[in-house]
């Protein structure tokens, strides 16, 4: 029975709900793995995280780049683009 799908797919929120669900169901990692359905490391790790730093180990954390980091353009170039473009400041 697969009714989870493919967790990778699934909200942050509802990520973290699962992570939480899944370190307090009390049973065998492999039971965990069969029925949140997720890979055995995944449990691992979350385990891990929960024994290192409890519930704030697993909270959604935000995702991707953090803002102005590996950026092209200068902010001298940014503002040159900007005034000739007529874009507003970011």
């Amino acid at each position: 029975m697969n009714w989870l799908g493919d967790a990778r797919q699934l909200s942050p929120s509802a990520q973290e709900a699962l992570r939480l669900r899944a370190v307090a169901a009390g049973r065998t990692r492999e039971d965990v793995a069969a029925v949140f359905q997720v890979s055995l490391r995944a449990v691992d790790n979350w385990w891990a995280k929960w024994l290192t730093g409890g519930r704030g180990a697993l909270v959604a954390q935000p995702r991707g780049r953090r803002v102005g980091e590996h950026q092209v353009l200068d902010t001298v170039e940014q503002q040159a683009i900007r005034q000739a473009t007529g874009s507003p400041a970011l």
